[in-house]
This record gives structure tokens, C-alpha cells and sequence, in this order.
């Protein structure tokens, strides 16, 4: 290319693979040695360390259908564009004896409901021989009291482990306290065990085991791993997580509960997919426990007293069948507010904005100027690289995605847009909400028009705090765009 610019890099077409050579000039100064020069390891693809690790290839027009290219610019590492991050506000919380309190008591209420579903009376009619609202002589009392003591078992556990007045082992209150928890649990122990007696004398095997079918889905889940039946997560620790990057890279994200990761903003490819790695395993973690419990909820709640009821019972199948979808999408998205908080999606959305994402170019590409994909290098938007995948461009500020690797493009597409996880919920929210308030403008009996306005009380308390969060979130997240 005569004429060229100095400082410009030129091609050469000889081989399948073009290298990249820099033009010397006297007036730059020479780079520092990139990592895979200093530690002496050869390219992985056989081309210089120079072009696979300290450099970064811009094509120009690249489109995924095998469009024309305009030709390569490249540009050193040290010339990354430096990430510049919302920031958030710290959201007040529920903590999680509060949280553990409200469940407990919509768990109550919701199974009250779906007794009144099932053994409501008509005594308002002048015949009726029933005195009261329910056949209550039908209700089985050790049935209800096992099934409020296993929906009890989070808030007992949550009590147990977190409320403490005093620390000082010498203070009268720390022993009281001590002493009360003793007693809360020798208390419910007992109760659980004298219930549990007189219901496996008045029920067959059958359905006893019935009771002990969710087991099966735990150990499945869980392993035996007994903290995500109490409510508690396996989560990263924080200090794992900072170790990762150097001090220097460090930049931590001060969060409104202990319960959060840490963000290590760093341009580091490698601590950037193994902080992906970290928080893939996480937020996995916190899924699983989402499903269960409001798998396990709804079970406890609508499902098993359809199971005990009796056989000469008549009830509206449809209506308690509904009842416990209803109790199920409720408990869900209550689940999601709780253990997916706007902090802890601000961390996912930074961490997706290092990781970037590659778009595969199809077609023929002999002549196209590309670089070697390197692990050990931080991408620009629109480079070309060539894995063994084929033929890949880099989308995002920042690339240091593995070319081709489902995980990668998954976490990118689910966080990179900061609002994703809360529209999404925001729209389950408001289609449940918009089903029951028609159901409770066509209800016609009294048990209806009580059990619907219940989940609708519940329901918008959680289209409050997720309405909240988008809110702030948006806010925040336009200065992010304005910043990039």
C-alpha cells in the first residue's frame, strides 16, 4: 500500500491467514511487551504474539450474511474504551425475617382460602341445615397443624439464626434469648410429631408418603445439601470474588444487603469470564431456590388439601385447581423480588457489559483480514477473529467472550439490557393482576369475591416494589447510555 499513513498497519495476502505488521515510526514510542510476550508462551494459533494478544482488529461493514468488508484497522489494548457504569441507589430491602413473616402469613392465608374453596356452606338459605360459613367438623385439625408447621419452617429457622439482642456472651438478655429459641423449637418439634402420629393412625401410607413427595424434587435439586429447604443460599462468598482481579482493577459496588456479590470491574479477559462463570453459578443457584419454594408453597398450600379431602366432597374442581396455579405464580414472582433485587441485577448487567458477545459471519471469507482469537485479549467492537468455530465479529464495548461458547451468549443476551429481568417480571405481574380483577369482577359467590381480593392485596404490594425499581433503575441506566 504505498502512500499509507505511518502508524497505519498493513496486510499482506500471502497465506490463508494475513498477518499484521506495524509500520515503524520514529516519533511513537514502543508499547510494553503484552502478557504472552513476558511469559514467553507461543500464540495459540500459531500467528505473532504481538498481532494475537496486543492487538485489536476493527473491520469495516461486516455483516453476518458475508457482506464486503471495507478493510482492517487495528489499534493496542492500551486504546480500550474504559467502561464507565451507572450508579445505582440503594433500594430498601425486606429483610429476611420480615420477608419470612409475610410468606409465612400469605402461606396461612392462601390455604385458609382454599379450606373455605372446598368446605363452604350455603347457610344463608332458610332451610339450610349448616349454622356456620364451613363444615369445620370436615376439616382434619392434625392436617392443618402439619401443614402450618412445614410452611412455618423458614420463619422458625429465620428467627432462630438472625434475631440476636446482644452478642455478649455475659448479658442476661443473650441467654434469655438463647433460652427463648430453645424453647420456639423444642415447642415445634413436639407439635410437629404429636400431629404427624395422629395423622399417619387416621391415613393410609399412601397418603402419608403423599406428604413427603417433595423430597423427591429436592434431593434432586439440592443434593442433600439442607440450606435451600430453610431459605438460606449456597452463595459465593464476597472475599472469593475479590480475590479474583488485582487491586488496581478492583472496584467494588457497596451493597444495600450482604446477600449480593461484588463486581470486579477489571480488563482482564480471564477475570472477566471466571466472574461470569462465578455469577452464572449463582444466580442459577438463586433460580433453583425461586422454583422449589414456590413450587413447594403452592403444593403445601392448594394441592394436598385436595389430596385428604373427602370422597363424597362436592367442590368447583376448576376454581381450587385455579386457586393453587394462582397461589403458585404468587409465590414466584414474590420469590424474584426477594432474591433478585435491582443491586443484585446491576452487578449481572456490568459484568455482562465486560463480557460482550460475538455475532458468527457466514459464508466464504478467503481474502478477509482477521486476527488469531486469543484468550488472553480484550476485543473491540466489530473485530474479526478466526476460532476454530469459525468466523466470528465482536458486538459490545468491551469483548471478552469465548467465540461460539452458549453460556457466554446466553448471559449476555439475559443482562446486557440492565431492564430485561424486570419487564419481564413487571409483565407477569400485570397479567396476573389483570386476570384476577377480571375473575373478581365476574364473581358471583361470596368465598370468590374473598379469596381474589386477597391475591390481589398481595399482588400489588409486588407491582409496587417492581414499578418502584424500573423507575429507578431507568433513571440511572440513561446516564449510563449518555456516559458510553
Amino acid at each position: 500500500m504505498p502512500g499509507a499513513r505511518r502508524g497505519v498497519f498493513r496486510t499482506q495476502s500471502s497465506g490463508s491467514v494475513p498477518k499484521l505488521r506495524p509500520e515503524p515510526s520514529p516519533s511513537s514510542t514502543p508499547s510494553p511487551p503484552s502478557q504472552s510476550q513476558t511469559s514467553g508462551n507461543p500464540s495459540p494459533t500459531g500467528t505473532s504474539p504481538t498481532s494475537a494478544s496486543g492487538l485489536n482488529t476493527l473491520s469495516g461493514s461486516a455483516s453476518a450474511n458475508g457482506a464486503d468488508f471495507d478493510g482492517v484497522n487495528s489499534i493496542p489494548a492500551a486504546m480500550c474504551l474504559q467502561l464507565k457504569h451507572a450508579h445505582v441507589p440503594d433500594i430498601s430491602l425486606d429483610s429476611n425475617l420480615l420477608f419470612e413473616a409475610m410468606l409465612f402469613v400469605f402461606c396461612v392465608m392462601a390455604l385458609g382460602m382454599q379450606f373455605i374453596n372446598l368446605y363452604k356452606t350455603v347457610w344463608w338459605l332458610p332451610h339450610s341445615n349448616a349454622k356456620y360459613a364451613l363444615n369445620f367438623y370436615l376439616i382434619d385439625p392434625y392436617l392443618s397443624l402439619v401443614l402450618v408447621l412445614i410452611l412455618s419452617r423458614r420463619l422458625i429457622y429465620c428467627f432462630i439464626m438472625e434475631v440476636n439482642i446482644s452478642r455478649n456472651k455475659s448479658s442476661i438478655l443473650f441467654w434469655f434469648l438463647q433460652l427463648l429459641k430453645l424453647c420456639a423449637l423444642v415447642a415445634v418439634s413436639c407439635l410437629f410429631l404429636f400431629a404427624a402420629f395422629h395423622l399417619i393412625l387416621e391415613n393410609s401410607v399412601l397418603d402419608c408418603l403423599f406428604l413427603c413427595y417433595p423430597l423427591v424434587t429436592y434431593i434432586i435439586l439440592f443434593s442433600f445439601n439442607l440450606q435451600p429447604l430453610f431459605g438460606q443460599i449456597s452463595r459465593m462468598p464476597s472475599s472469593e470474588k475479590n480475590n479474583i482481579a488485582s487491586p488496581k482493577h478492583r472496584q467494588k459496588t457497596e451493597p444495600s444487603h450482604s446477600d449480593i456479590p461484588l463486581h470486579v470491574c477489571s480488563t482482564c479477559p480471564e477475570t472477566v469470564r471466571d466472574e461470569v462463570e462465578a455469577l452464572k453459578t449463582d444466580f442459577n443457584s438463586r433460580m433453583k431456590q425461586v422454583l422449589f419454594s414456590s413450587m413447594l408453597c403452592a403444593y403445601y398450600v392448594g394441592f394436598v388439601p385436595l389430596w385428604f379431602a373427602q370422597n363424597t366432597l362436592y367442590y368447583d374442581t376448576w376454581w381450587v385447581s385455579q386457586h393453587v396455579g394462582l397461589v403458585w405464580i404468587c409465590c414466584f414472582v414474590l420469590f424474584m423480588v426477594q432474591l433478585l433485587p435491582a443491586k443484585y441485577v446491576d452487578v449481572l448487567h456490568r459484568c455482562s457489559l465486560h463480557l460482550g458477545h460475538w455475532v458468527k459471519v457466514e459464508g466464504r471469507h478467503a481474502h478477509v483480514p482477521y486476527n488469531a482469537w486469543s484468550e488472553l485479549q480484550v476485543w473491540q467492537h466489530g473485530s474479526l477473529v478466526k476460532h476454530v468455530r469459525g468466523l466470528f465479529k465482536a458486538e459490545g464495548i468491551h469483548n471478552s467472550a469465548e467465540p461460539g461458547n452458549s453460556m457466554h451468549n446466553r448471559f449476555y443476551f439475559v443482562f446486557h439490557r440492565p431492564l430485561r429481568v424486570v419487564n419481564w417480571l413487571l409483565v407477569i405481574t400485570w397479567a396476573l393482576i389483570t386476570y384476577e380483577f377480571v375473575l373478581l369482577i365476574q364473581a358471583t359467590e361470596w368465598s370468590h369475591v374473598l379469596s381474589l381480593a386477597f391475591l390481589l392485596f398481595c399482588n400489588y404490594y409486588v407491582l409496587f416494589k417492581l414499578m418502584r425499581d424500573r423507575f429507578l433503575l431507568l433513571r440511572s441506566y440513561k446516564e449510563e447510555q449518555v456516559m458510553q
